[in-house]
């Protein structure tokens, strides 16, 4: 992969205000140094990899000629493919090597993988590490690639003590910035202000794009505004019910003459596949996307998408396509799509925000249809410009695709 790759720069500049608090830390002073290979932690999830991505453009313009590599499970890893300022991608195979780890027959294998992993890390001869994702795994990596200078949150801000791997620890201004911003506190010892940047890039390609929006037009033609539905979630505790998702569908088809495309992932094809056979509407299956970069670029052939809080929300977030997110159990403060525009929706129940694994999914369940179909109606407005061509037309059961 080479810095030249074909990228897309996924929304408008904007001005980066809210990263130039102040910065506690153990070094509270900027740290003036000249990393020639530099590590990037975290493993996962897609979300929460999407949010880190503004980091890494930012260490990039900073220290342009460096080799800058991250080490990511292979759930998440596809959201890197093709980055134009990534050098290099370490996979840390967890689940494979998991599985093989418990069974007796599989233990040599499990073992051998994992060497090769530990072996890259120490042959990458790091000088500079971020553990921007804070538990014990990450911090072992850090500590084991054996870089003399190791970037982490400090005590109160990560998870099962990994502080402790950190010899230069960060603490954000407040524990709930979301979570582009407190990445970027993170590397703002090592980043000049003005290199600083809160934009996200997707290493999304030509062929990606083409895909896309062949698929688009062959299934829906040139008329009427496209909206995505993204349902699936990786907890149970975040989906929104079958029937509510249904009913929204309707909602859109018959109120804004809207076309739907029902997106998905591994795993998700029968959620899908309900919300078809209950809406009326008989929303458009979307294909079995082959990578994450496939299902970003359908998702920004979309005028709208609407999503439960979850990694394609933040992807279609950072390409630019406007969301209406559905929140529930987790924090909106730190976990709203980051990138404008977009809408939340959610109950206000006094125990949410819990992020617990509860065994109801009352403050989901609670999220009406026509709440959300509200929200839908004011994002239109809002984004008027994205949606000039259609708003009229497309009301009244015309109007051209943009």
């Amino acid at each position: 992969m080479t810095r030249r790759m074909q990228f897309a720069i996924i929304r408008d500049e904007r001005s980066y205000s809210a990263c130039t608090r102040s910065f506690h830390s153990m070094h509270n002073t900027r740290q003036d140094i000249s990393p020639q290979r530099i590590l990037i932690i975290r493993l996962s999830s897609i979300g929460d990899v999407v949010r880190t991505l503004p980091a890494l453009s930012s260490l990039r313009r900073e220290f342009p000629h460096a080799h800058i590599a991250w080490v990511a499970e292979d759930k998440s890893i596809g959201i890197l493919e093709g980055h134009p300022h990534l050098d290099e991608i370490i996979c840390f195979e967890r689940k494979t090597i998991a599985r093989s780890l418990k069974n007796p027959l599989h233990v040599h294998e499990g073992l051998s993988r994992l060497a090769r992993f530990l072996a890259g890390i120490r042959r990458g001869r790091f000088d500079l590490v971020f553990d921007f994702h804070g538990i014990l795994k990450s911090g072992l990596v850090a500590l084991w690639s054996g870089a003399p200078t190791r970037v982490g949150f400090g005590r109160g801000f990560v998870k099962e003590s990994s502080h402790i791997f950190a010899n230069r620890k960060v603490r954000p201004s407040d524990a709930a910035l979301p979570r582009v911003e407190r990445n970027l506190e993170l590397i703002r010892p090592f980043v000049s202000p003005e290199n600083l940047t809160d934009k996200a890039v997707l290493g999304l390609s030509g062929k990606h794009r083409e895909t896309a929006a062949a698929f688009v037009k062959q299934r829906f033609g040139a008329s009427h505004p496209l909206i995505g539905i993204h349902p699936g979630t990786s907890r149970t505790i975040k989906k929104w019910p079958t029937r509510s998702f249904a009913a929204l569908c309707d909602m859109l088809a018959d109120s804004l003459s809207a076309k739907l495309l029902l997106t998905w992932g591994p795993g998700e094809h029968d959620k899908v596949m309900q919300i078809h056979s209950l809406s009326k509407a008989l929303p458009e299956i979307g294909p079995q996307t082959q990578s994450l970069l496939e299902l970003a670029a359908l998702l920004e052939q979309c005028d709208l998408v609407v999503t439960v809080d979850s990694g394609p929300m933040h992807i279609a977030s950072a390409i630019g396509t406007p969301v209406v997110a559905i929140f529930g159990p987790t924090d909106i403060r730190v976990n709203a799509p980051y990138w404008q525009p977009y809408k939340v929706v959610s109950s206000s129940m006094d125990c949410s925000p819990c992020d617990e694994n509860c065994d109801h999914t009352q403050c989901m369940e609670a999220v009406t249809p026509e709440r959300v179909f509200e929200a839908v109606q004011e994002l239109v407005t809002d984004a008027r410009n994205r949606f000039r061509a259609h708003i009229t037309k497309g009301i009244s059961g015309g109007g051209v695709r943009s």
